[in-house]
């Protein structure tokens, strides 16, 4: 795929940073023995870079955090759409495709106290700083025929609120029988009626800053009244709070990560060291890593805001393989100098290191092959991340270790309880190493048939983001959505687009064509509303007609449709038609917003719309339709991504393979590391496929992110277990012996990767919170598949 320039920079920024820490990384690798003779002036060096990384992390003027913060969809879009340049077309012809809307429920809404609630609301929201226009039923443009005066009038819809029931009653009459009003400003049965928000021209990042949302909120609340509800949606509505959520899960995600880890930590180990050196591994790749996006001026999007939580697991995985080799060291040599025991920890752990920081770097970088920014920033800050790990576990944490006193045995600053638990999980790991040397193949044929339920599962996966599932079924937002939803309209417009040449709009043939396009597609399931200028046209039609309901049609000649045309509004008509009639614009405006659902109404609109012809010009040739729309340049851009999840998931197998054989000098044992990680991410599609949940933008991503870090333990496992072969043992006893004791860290660090990504399930969005869950449940697999699946094929094939 090749790169826009945009990503390009991005990767140009990133990469840089991530390959100056990868060379560091690799040196500390490389000569262990000057990491420690010079551990103080490296202690002193990350410090120093530590302290520069909170400086550009914290804003002090206002304090604050200096990362900024971008709740817009648009960093989820593919840069490399073209139905995005349509869109961009579409938007600034006829505006934002942005509906904000006020919905008020009085009851009976033509009465003097609901008319005076939308009065006075209305009012006082067009007053903000940044509203470009309010409309409601007091102000919306209506046409009628004065019968005493013999004209026609053009004016507000309710000009004064009037007190008598029998003008009331009229005035609720037309507005049911006005096509322009129904559904969108009053509802079927009036009793719910809208006020209709339109801002002026501004980034998010001016509608965040302006709070236009939150004051609106304020007003809402301050002209509430008993026995009214009132509800508010619309895009913009969603992007604040989308951003209070960010700020919630940014000042809660990272916090409780660090206890859940941490406590994992006290739990097995029983120490501040134990604690303190995986843990500062993860704590300083999230500050580095936070520091870099703060100077390269990124922002976090709804995706990359999972880049805390990620880098903190993986780099206290990181650390607690130092800890845990080096805690063997010590078993082994009690009197040995803890810069020694360091030394033969580094030297042990150096190839186990790299293969992890390698692979880990493949998994997170087969995410750039996306052209959508979150994604690709995602995955290149990622790698950004692990580059700083390594350099961190490689040479941080041992020349910390080295610095501290000796442990003078395993047991020192270790409480009953973690020992207890230590010796409960060593029982656990003997048996299961027993178990496995008893029946290897036992264990691949039950390995073997449960791939094959999931591989019979995955047609079944079913590919939909539903954008509102962000938020839960009981969230506020999600509760007015639903509201605006079933009693007017919706609040997610679709651009149906017309263009043909200058004038033509004013041809009643074509006017006919799109009137039958307008009634077909108002029809379709999930359509609330379709509005465009035929309706207002129509009307003033039958204004000039005296009020005759049959004249209530599109004219019959181009005189009159042209002399009618130009008396709407310019306001009314900016929307729906080009000032030289040469381009329409009908809106559907529906209340699905889950891509599946956008999809299927697009494509249902595309079928309409072949099958309706569109004439103009005496050869009679139809015109081209186009949809387009935010919602949908989401939808497609989301099942794009979860659909190319063979893709990404292919390019990082192959490349971990690669990677894998290399650094261990055999493709034999490549392809026994990278079986029993390709299969916990087949049982996870495999689940999906069963109906845990359906394919989504964010549970996309949990393919390549999981390989990327299951493959760490198998490569201290397999490193270990080369060790162990190369010493003289058989295969049965090295893979036992391996289970006995890498195992005790593999499991930890799964717990930790759990903890961490179990976190997650408490963000604001519930989509986060499905994507910690299934990734924690996916750390889980990849656990049992390490301690029972690798054993039994490195039994079985003898390598």
């Amino acid at each position: 795929m090749p790169l826009s320039s945009p990503l390009l920079e991005v990767w140009l920024q990133t990469g840089a940073v991530a390959a100056s820490l990868g060379m560091l990384g690799g040196l500390a690798l490389a000569f262990p023995a000057g990491i420690l003779r010079w551990r103080r002036g490296v202690l002193f060096a990350i410090a120093l870079l530590s302290i520069g990384a909170v400086a550009s992390v914290v804003r002090f003027e206002p304090f604050g955090f200096a990362v900024q913060l971008d709740p817009s969809t648009e960093p989820l879009l593919p840069l490399g759409d073209p139905q995005r340049a349509a869109h961009e077309r579409a938007r600034f012809v006829f505006g934002d495709d942005q509906v904000y809307v006020i919905a008020l429920e009085c009851g009976v809404v033509f009465e003097p106290a609901c008319l005076r609630h939308v009065d006075e609301l209305g009012s006082a929201v067009s007053r903000l700083s940044g509203v470009q226009s309010v409309t409601s039923l007091l102000d919306v443009t209506s046409f009628g025929y004065v019968a005493e005066e013999g004209s026609v009038e053009v004016r507000p819809f309710i000009d004064e609120i009037p007190h008598d029931p029998v003008e009331l009653a009229r005035l609720r009459e037309r507005a049911l029988n006005d096509p322009v009003y129904r559904r969108t400003l009053v509802s079927e049965d009036a009793s719910v009626t809208a006020i209709e928000v339109r801002f002026a021209s501004m980034d998010d990042a001016e509608l965040i800053a302006r709070d236009l949302d939150g004051q609106i909120e304020h007003l809402v609340a301050e002209y509430a009244r008993p026995g009214v509800r009132s509800a508010i949606s619309g895009r913009p509505h969603f992007k604040t709070h989308v951003y209070r959520g960010m700020v919630r899960d940014l000042s809660v995600l990272i916090p409780a990560s660090v206890v859940a880890i941490a406590a994992v930590l006290a739990i097995f180990y029983g120490s501040l060291r134990g604690v303190f050196v995986p843990l500062g591994c993860g704590l300083g790749a999230v500050l580095w890593t936070f520091a870099a996006m703060a100077l390269l001026g990124r922002p976090l999007s709804l995706l990359t805001v999972l880049i805390g939580p990620t880098l903190l697991a993986v780099g206290s995985v990181y650390g607690l393989h130092v800890l845990a080799r080096y805690e063997e060291e010590v078993e082994a040599s009690p009197s040995a100098s803890a810069v020694d025991v360091t030394l033969r920890t580094l030297l042990a752990l150096r190839r186990a290191l790299g293969i992890a920081a390698g692979t880990t770097v493949v998994g997170f970088a087969a995410l750039m092959l996306s052209d959508v920014p979150a994604v690709f920033e995602l995955g290149s800050f990622a790698v950004l991340g692990v580059a700083s790990i390594l350099v961190l576990s490689a040479a941080g944490a041992p020349a910390l270790l080295a610095s501290l006193p000796l442990r003078s045995g395993p047991r020192v600053g270790v409480g009953s309880v973690t020992l207890a638990v230590r010796r409960g999980l060593q029982r656990v790991l003997v048996v299961l190493a027993r178990g496995v040397a008893s029946a290897p193949t036992a264990v691949i044929i039950t390995f073997a048939v449960a791939a094959v339920v999931a591989v019979a599962a995955l047609p079944r996966i079913e590919i939909d983001t539903d954008y509102l599932s962000y938020f839960r079924s009981d969230d506020p937002v999600r509760v007015d959505f639903d509201f605006v939803n079933t009693s007017l309209s919706g609040a997610v417009p679709l651009y149906i687009g017309v263009e043909a040449p200058t004038g033509m709009l004013r041809e009643p043939a074509l006017l006919e064509g799109l009137a039958t396009l307008q009634r077909e597609v108002e029809a379709l399931d999930g359509v609330g509303r379709v509005q465009s200028f035929l309706d207002p046209l129509r009307m003033l039609n039958r204004a000039f007609a005296e009020d005759d309901p049959a004249a209530q049609r599109i004219p019959q000649t181009r005189a009159a449709v042209s002399e009618l045309m130009f008396m709407i509004p310019k306001v009314d008509m900016s929307r729906y038609a080009t000032v030289n009639h040469a381009a329409a614009n009908l809106v559907a405006r529906t209340g699905e917003v889950g891509s599946a659902a956008v999809l299927r109404i697009a494509s249902a609109i595309e079928v309409v719309a072949a099958r309706t012809p569109l004439p103009f010009g005496a050869a009679g040739a139809d015109l081209e339709v186009r949809v387009t729309g935010n919602a949908l340049l989401l939808a497609r851009s989301a099942d794009g991504i979860a659909r190319g999840q063979p893709a990404s998931v292919g390019a990082a197998a192959l490349g971990i393979l690669v990677f894998v054989a290399w650094a261990l000098r055999s493709l034999r044992f490549g392809a026994v590391a990278m079986l029993p990680n390709l299969v916990p991410v087949l049982f996870y599609f495999g689940l999906l496929g069963l109906g845990v949940a359906p394919l989504s933008l964010p549970t996309s991503l949990i393919g390549c992110i999981a390989l990327g870090i299951a493959i760490d333990d198998t490569a201290h496992f397999l490193v270990r277990y080369r060790d162990e072969r190369a010493s003289g043992i058989e295969p049965v006893p090295a893979a036992a012996r391996c289970t006995a004791q890498v195992g005790r860290p593999i499991a930890i660090t799964t717990l930790m990767l759990g903890a961490g990504f179990g976190v997650i399930a408490l963000s604001s969005f519930a989509t986060l919170q499905e994507f910690g869950l299934l990734t924690a449940a996916t750390m889980g697999l990849c656990l049992i598949v390490d301690l029972l699946l690798m054993p039994a094929l490195l039994i079985r094939l003898r390598v």
